[in-house]
């Protein structure tokens, strides 16, 4: 490689860093300009959107990115002229703005490929839309997924809908700063949990030696003892003949109190010495900690977007309030959390905040509010997402559940408050009317609850109809090292992080119940599960019996939404452990999250409080809720869907498809066939497109839910209009799902179809 190459190939890892903040910076500094802001931000705002793309402008130069450099030099003259004041910021100014944005990424998404620009992103008409924007000439507006929501009309006498403030955009390059790669950071962090063993190692020594300063210390009373009654036995015998054995005395008693001496000097030693590493170690690790610390500020643009470009699709008008953005956290963390903080978000703008007139109808700001707040609390970041919606339909959640077979009809109407919520997070649930490509899957909220406890955290919900909904995420702070609870079970030490233990009882043979066949406790009023560690874990030998005087201590965990009471034979107290990884080859073994090595240099596993839960429902009790059954495909005859679209193209695509995943296949060109071949012979479904001539996919499928027969017929809607209006139909005339071709894969036909037959 030549040294030009060699040095382009480096300059090309510093342009995509710089690439990521400029384009998170320049989302930033457009949202804030979309809040009105005074005057006086509006300046600060574009003046530094201006530099930001100039400055990106020359960052693609430099590694020979003609396109992106292009594209930054006709965004930049779009920001010259709105500081010049010669061009106004319109609501399509700023669509193709975004879109300029979205542009970058996918210009440089298709350059990685090696085949070149995607012709389909269309860059030299884009560059055309900005040089006719800067120019104030009419701009075709660009296409966006969703036309923007309604305007926030007042009635007639009110005055306008105020606005949020823009807030600054934060500075994103600082000159006292270099760039290290989180790995070096990450091996920094093992070596400061290497010393946390060492200092855990000695901590033992100290106690060591405070057990033989005791031993020493018991055995010069002995000794005085015994040397008192040899002397006087020696007086008595006569003083020539004892002399050399009191001469011994003397001098052994002398060798004590010189070990006495020098051992009490020794572990003085030690004890300052282990209180100044055990200083330096926190100081250590408390730097590099914070070195791979992030605020959650850092999302914070990411979020923005995401929200406008959901709340304009769904027709809504959405404030994002932060606080605690300044919170910082692991990146590992932040990293994991991303998605999880994502799906709520999307859950609050689709299944929280109202249309605008139901909202109007019951007296709310028709601005929805979502909330985003972190705080730090003691080893733990807790982020919690609240809006100020409809609230959750405990309901529909019911209804739900019985129909995707996660409760029996009975178990359902007396399920709890709790129990529902808890229902939210499994897989396959949703109380979505129809489903589209933002709702309606069912696998939001599973998503988050996987990433959360992969962390060893936990996710609680809680909403009031009518009022709005807040979720809460608990999160350990860092991932190197946990405050774990030490305890014996089987005769084996075991660690649970404490983030996991919600509480410990003392159990004795009076407290323990049985319903249903099967042991449990009262715990808050009612019956909790009850296991013994041991029989979870599978060790050999038999459980220690409960003796009726004596208690046993049990440890209640809470994860995936669930709590068990487990029996261990000893509590052993709690400590900060380093927690290792057990390798590829035992990366999923059941019940199991890593290990640790304590002072005395066992080696402990440190337990997994999700698989302990799941292993306990086996033999745990009545609270424990059965896992979600994954629907399997019937043994009986195939089922059969009626494609009804006027392409050729599109109906032999989707006949493909359907027909390599097993399902038999009838076909229509309109809306008129379709209720020909239904009447011919019965369907499992039908999958419908929208604009077609005679009878569109609309009026078929208002004729198929009003007629008895087909009452019940899943109808999927397939069309290229992704509109707020034509989804709003969609529901309106009964259909089950809707599907935009624009977002249309196999997967995702598929996917939808096995949710509904």
């Amino acid at each position: 490689m030549s040294l030009d190459e060699d040095l382009l190939k480096q300059l090309m890892v510093s342009f995509r860093e710089e690439l990521a903040e400029r384009v998170a910076a320049i989302n930033a500094g457009l949202l804030g300009l979309e809040q009105e802001p005074t005057e006086a931000q509006r300046a600060a705002l574009l003046e530094e959107l201006f530099r930001h793309v100039h400055s990106l402008k020359g960052a693609a130069r430099a590694v020979s990115l003609k396109p992106i450099e292009e594209l930054a030099h006709g965004m930049e003259d779009v920001f010259g002229a709105a500081k010049r004041g010669t061009i106004s910021l319109s609501e399509t100014l700023f669509d193709l703005l975004y879109q300029g944005m979205d542009l970058i990424g996918g210009v440089m998404a298709s350059l990685d490929t090696g085949r070149g620009i995607d012709p389909a992103l269309d860059l030299p008409g884009f560059i055309v839309r900005l040089a006719a924007a800067w120019r104030g000439q009419p701009i075709q507006a660009p296409q966006i997924e969703a036309p923007p929501p309604a305007p926030l009309a007042a009635e007639p006498g009110e005055a306008p809908l105020p606005r949020k403030a823009a807030e600054p955009a934060a500075p994103v390059w600082s000159g006292d700063t270099i760039r290290v790669p989180t790995s070096r950071l990450d091996d920094l962090m093992a070596q400061a949990g290497e010393l946390l063993v060492t200092r855990l190692r000695v901590a033992q020594q100290i106690e060591e030696l405070a057990e033989l300063q005791a031993l020493l210390a018991r055995w010069q009373k002995d000794w005085q003892r015994a040397r008192g009654s040899t002397q006087r036995d020696l007086h008595a015998g006569g003083a020539g003949e004892g002399a050399p054995l009191q001469q011994f005395y003397l001098r052994n008693e002398e060798y004590l109190r010189a070990l006495a001496d020098w051992l009490n000097l020794h572990a003085r030693r030690v004890s300052d010495d282990a209180t100044r590493l055990a200083l330096v170690t926190d100081q250590l690790q408390e730097g590099i900690k914070r070195v791979r610390m992030l605020p959650l500020a850092t999302l914070l643009p990411t979020f923005r977007r995401i929200i406008r470009d959901l709340a304009r699709s769904k027709g809504v008008d959405v404030a994002l309030e932060v606080e605690g953005g300044e919170t910082e956290m692991d990146k590992h963390v932040l990293e994991q959390i991303k998605d999880p903080l994502m799906h709520l978000l999307r859950n609050c703008i689709d299944h929280g905040i109202e249309p605008l007139a139901e909202r109007k109808g019951r007296g709310k700001p028709l601005r929805g509010t979502i909330v985003l707040r972190a705080e730090r609390r003691a080893n733990v970041i807790v982020v919690e997402v609240t809006d100020d919606g409809a609230g959750i339909d405990l309901a529909a959640v019911r209804e739900a559940a019985v129909r995707r077979g996660l409760l029996t009809a009975e178990a359902a109407a007396e399920a709890g408050e709790q129990v529902l919520l808890d229902l939210i997070f499994a897989s396959g649930l949703s109380t979505s009317t129809i489903i589209t490509e933002v709702s309606g899957r069912g696998i939001g909220l599973d998503v988050v609850r996987k990433n959360v406890e992969s962390l060893q955290g936990r996710v609680e919900v809680r909403s009031e109809r009518g009022r709005g909904t807040a979720f809460a995420l608990t999160l350990p702070f860092t991932l190197a090292s946990t405050r774990c609870l030490l305890i014996r079970a089987g005769g084996q030490p075991y660690a649970v992080p404490l983030s996991a233990v919600e509480k410990l009882v003392p159990v004795g043979s009076g407290d323990v119940m049985v319903v249903e066949g099967k042991e449990a406790i009262h715990y808050q009023g009612r019956p909790l599960a009850l296991a013994r560690l041991v029989d979870v874990l599978r060790m050999p030998g038999a459980p220690t019996a409960l003796a009726a005087e004596s208690r046993m201590p049990a440890v209640i965990l809470a994860a995936g939404g669930q709590r068990i009471a487990f029996l261990v034979d000893e509590l052993l107290g709690e400590q900060e452990l380093v927690v290792k990884n057990l390798g590829r080859q035992l990366a999923r073994v059941p019940n199991i999250a890593g290990a640790t090595i304590l002072g005395t240099g066992a080696v402990v596993l440190i337990l997994n409080a999700v698989d302990l839960v799941k292993s306990a429902q086996r033999t745990a009790g009545p609270t424990i809720l059965p896992p979600a059954a994954e629907p399997q495909p019937a043994a009986q005859a195939r089922k059969t869907i009626l494609i009804v679209d006027d392409s050729i193209t599109t109906r032999t695509l989707e006949r493909n498809i359907l027909t390599t995943a097993g399902y038999n296949i009838r076909l229509a060109l309109d809306g008129y066939e379709a209720l020909s071949a239904l009447a011919e012979g019965p369907c499992d479904l039908v999958v419908s497109d929208l604009d077609m001539p005679r009878m569109d996919g609309f009026e078929l499928t208002r004729q198929l839910k009003a007629d008895g027969r087909y009452r019940d017929l899943p109808v999927i809607l397939v069309t290229s209009l992704d509109s707020t209006e034509d989804k709003a139909k969609g529901i309106e005339v009964g259909a089950d799902a809707y599907i935009v071709k624009g977002t249309f894969d196999q997967d995702n036909l598929l996917d939808t179809i096995r949710q509904l037959i």
